[in-house]
């Protein structure tokens, strides 16, 4: 299942990603994973979160993010959860431009039992069309 934090830069969507994360991993019988643009946020997650600092592997489209994640989940059976912060600092597409990505995530996801959250820096009001079918928390 995919679901949404989304609001205006400054509005908390980072440590709520944060303290969901984390308070996942403490309950989760699997593999929590945390995508992000870098490793700023390695030290507000829990030891038994995996950070994937995307800079690392120079994730630079929303293809190649999709595919990252194809890649985790066929080596990695166990994983339950993966959280993305900041969607678009890591893709460099608008959100308008990633209907592709999230209908492709929606295909790989669909017959598993993994929750993929993501944060969306944008008024919850105003957010594309193709994105009105996922859970917004």
């Amino acid at each position: 299942m995919i679901k949404l934090i989304c609001g205006e830069k400054g509005s908390g969507k980072t440590k709520k990603i944060l303290d969901l994360a984390n308070d996942t991993a403490n309950t989760s019988k699997g593999t929590v994973v945390f995508l992000d643009k870098d490793d700023s946020h390695k030290l507000a997650l829990s030891y038994k979160v995996r950070l994937n600092d995307m800079s690392e592997y120079h994730i630079a489209s929303d293809n190649e993010l999709v595919a990252f994640i194809k890649g985790m989940l066929a080596t990695n059976y166990d994983i339950t959860d993966i959280f993305v912060d900041g969607i678009v600092k890591i893709t460099g597409h608008s959100v308008d431009e990633l209907g592709a990505f999230f209908a492709c995530l929606d295909r790989t996801i669909k017959n598993r039992d993994v929750n993929v959250i993501l944060t969306i820096s944008r008024d919850p009001a105003k957010l594309p069309e193709f994105l009105a079918s996922f859970q917004q928390i």
